[in-house]
């Protein structure tokens, strides 16, 4: 089958996210190939505006976007961008999509008779928690790529009969890692967004548990969101001000310095995908602690890190203590973590996946 057109339907494009950075990975690897490629998205504008989005403007993919952005709650964003963008939906080939758009949106998609193929940004039990998008919906899709076995159980029980492949989003590429901080006290990190749904109130409880088991650490919180002002005030009253410190938003190109400042990362989600944020801190040669929602229990075990319970800050706390003893003992150098990480996550080999199952030859 030769693909004259591809368009990844994305819905909402923010700063920074894992389907965002998929998007740009997969329509990179299509416009290397020479397959005609377009971004339909909406998202900000200025300093609101993806540095991805400014990266894919330089290539040949075709951006096609609306900075409407009112109303997201009720889908409204989609069914504006549907009515403008109608007619290169209906020019493409090929549909991928980064999200399930509002049911009366993907009926329309539908009448268009196109191959579809949805990329899952989270785990389905996880993300559909009010039952789902309804069996015609959800078979409309020739296929569904998801990020782990868990997520493949989830959509058949959904009700799901098309193709599944499980494959990771594609893997950062990996440069020579830096050594540890010269740091005596456990330096750990927070990578991401800081919203409701990365549960960062539990993870500072059990930041407090660590150091009230005489463990001396710091905590850096890496990014922004609408929960800093209330997670900056919960630090002041448990009186951490001192010992976590938020960095605040970082440009891409800052982060693999932010990484290279502690000797492990943690997340503390109540729901996740892959976790993108996750894959860049093991290409540096960090470790990693999470919970057991999305892929995590899939990819973290053995020197790539592990997961910690939801439920307890102090086995929680304990888990973060039992994953830095190697590292501060010189038993686990960052060449170690990254080495695990290149063989778990080949990244060439997982983009030739991507494009094998989209038919398209390499």
């Amino acid at each position: 089958m030769t693909i004259g057109k591809v368009t990844f339907a994305h819905g909402g494009f923010s700063k920074f996210g894992g389907s965002e950075r998929l998007a740009a990975d997969l329509l990179g690897a299509l416009d290397a190939l020479q397959v005609r490629t377009e971004l339909i998205c909406w998202s900000g504008s200025g300093s609101n505006e993806s540095p991805l989005l400014r990266e894919l403007s330089k290539s040949r993919t075709q951006i096609s976007r609306t900075t409407w952005r009112w109303g997201c709650r009720w889908g409204w964003p989609d069914r504006v961008m549907l009515l403008r963008q109608w007619e290169r939906f209906a020019s493409a080939e090929l549909l991928i999509f980064g999200k399930l758009f509002d049911t009366s949106v993907h009926r329309r998609l539908i009448s268009l008779k196109k191959r579809m193929i949805l990329i899952t940004p989270y785990r389905p039990a996880e993300m559909w928690k009010d039952g789902g998008p309804g069996h015609a919906i959800l078979n409309s899709f020739q296929s569904i790529i998801v990020q782990a076995r868990s997520f493949e159980r989830d959509l058949r029980k959904f009700g799901y009969e098309g193709e599944i492949f499980i494959l990771p989003l594609p893997p950062p590429e990996v440069n020579e890692p830096n050594a540890w901080p010269a740091s005596r006290s456990i330096q750990i990190g927070y990578l991401g967004r800081l919203v409701r749904e990365k549960n960062l109130e539990y993870l500072i409880r059990s930041f407090s548990c660590l150091r009230e088991m005489g463990v001396a650490a710091q905590l850096h919180v890496f990014g922004d969101g609408p929960e800093r002002e209330r997670l900056q005030s919960f630090c002041g009253g448990m009186r951490l001000s001192r010992q976590i410190q938020f960095h605040g938003g970082l440009l891409r190109s800052s982060i693999p310095a932010a990484i290279d400042r502690c000797h492990l990362f943690a997340f503390s989600s109540t729901t996740e995908g892959q976790c993108l944020a996750a894959l860049e801190i093991l290409a540096r040669g960090r470790r990693v602690l999470g919970t057991s929602v999305g892929a995590f229990p899939e990819f973290l075990s053995g020197v790539l890190g592990s997961v910690g319970p939801l439920d307890s800050p102090p086995a929680f706390a304990a888990a973060l203590k039992t994953l830095a003893e190697p590292v501060l003992k010189g038993a686990i150098t960052p060449a170690d973590v990254q080495g695990a990480y290149t063989i778990r996550f080949p990244r060439r080999q997982v983009i030739n996946e991507y494009l094998r199952i989209l038919d398209v030859p390499t």
